[in-house]
């Protein structure tokens, strides 16, 4: 299977690192030095009370507890509901660093900046609510230098921390079947990869598909949409490659199912996004290829060559293409008379 242009997935999946970002932090703990609030219970307009359980927080800010007793209400307070103990506060130290990483990651300059960040806000906070987001970025920056295993190994670290840090479960969907992954396993670990695979995309299309799924600042209804289909489009790709590699490990040939599940997915990866990614039609291509699909092929392929225009992928496109007529005017011809 061509793993030629592998390299330039990292492009992609740094854009989509960038554009999400600020979902997968909007439910993540306050950032700029602010303390993080109870997991449960109500907002008041003024000060927030908790009962038997809880602490009370003022709406100017200031913190108050109450043992045995409900919480003072605010002028324009409302009483809040009883709720789990409040989470430890974010030092403003704390904060400037992790912003600071955050920072350092967005502008995909410089991904050895981004992993020594990642490690020393790891050793100076290796308790902090915010570990998972620093292991997404070392597994992102990680994945940009190429270095497969070692972003695997991050994406794995930050979802044992967040099973739905959104963009950890993106990374894995999109490494862990890739033919530079699959070259790295034996043949019981590949099962594993690519089963953890499926479950990463399938658990991340469920979150965005929810209507919990969050808007950034000022965005539209449309921009929304648009957002959502873009990540959904590349999980459906992460898709695509899983039953790939699984349709290749049949004993008599390529596994049919399987194919036709792959072509699906490409299918809808491609039908999805805005701008659908030219390696999407490719791999389209391929799976067409393998089950004996030689119009449909050559229809992929030249979208592939079409989208990719300049780069590499337009000459590996053109020549399967071209591979792909001969075998198609081979078959056309009459079979030789025996003399």
């Amino acid at each position: 299977m061509a793993n030629h242009w592998e390299g330039s997935a990292t492009k992609v999946l740094l854009a989509l690192m960038i554009a999400v970002a600020w979902t997968i932090l909007a439910h993540g703990p306050a950032l700029a030095g602010q303390t993080q609030q109870p997991a449960q219970g109500q907002q008041g307009q003024g000060q927030q009370g908790q009962g038997q359980q809880g602490q009370g927080q003022q709406g100017q800010g200031q913190q108050g507890q109450g043992q045995g007793q409900q919480g003072q209400q605010g002028q324009q307070g409302q009483q809040g509901q009883q709720g789990a103990p409040a989470a430890p506060q974010v030092t403003k130290q704390e904060s400037d660093d992790f912003n600071a990483l955050r920072s350092e990651a967005s502008t995909g300059l410089d991904p050895d900046r981004v992993i020594q960040l990642a490690a020393d806000f790891e050793k100076k906070y290796p308790s902090s609510a915010m570990l998972s987001y620093a292991d997404m970025f070392a597994a992102a920056a990680f994945q940009q230098k190429g270095d497969v295993e070692k972003s695997i190994e991050y994406g794995e670290k930050s979802i044992k921390l967040k099973p739905d840090n959104l963009m950890s479960l993106i990374i894995l969907a999109d490494l862990l079947p890739t033919p530079q992954a699959m070259k790295a396993a034996n043949a019981a670990d590949k099962d594993k990869r690519l089963a953890e695979a499926e479950k990463n995309a399938n658990d991340a299309l469920q979150m965005i598909a929810s209507p919990q799924f969050p808007k950034q600042p000022n965005e539209t209804d449309e921009q929304l949409k648009k957002r959502k289909d873009a990540l959904g489009s590349d999980l459906h790709s992460a898709l695509g490659m899983v039953h790939l590699q699984r349709s290749s490990e049949g004993l008599t040939g390529p596994d049919k199912d399987e194919l036709g599940k792959a072509e699906q997915e490409y299918k809808t990866a491609t039908a999805t996004a805005d701008k659908p990614n030219p390696q999407d039609y490719f791999r389209l291509g391929e799976a067409y290829s393998m089950d004996g699909k030689v119009d449909e092929a050559i229809d992929a392929f030249t979208k592939a060559s079409q989208a990719g225009q300049g780069g590499p992928l337009q000459t590996y496109a053109d020549q399967k293409i071209e591979d792909l007529k001969k075998r198609k005017a081979a078959a056309s011809q009459p079979p030789a008379k025996q003399p």
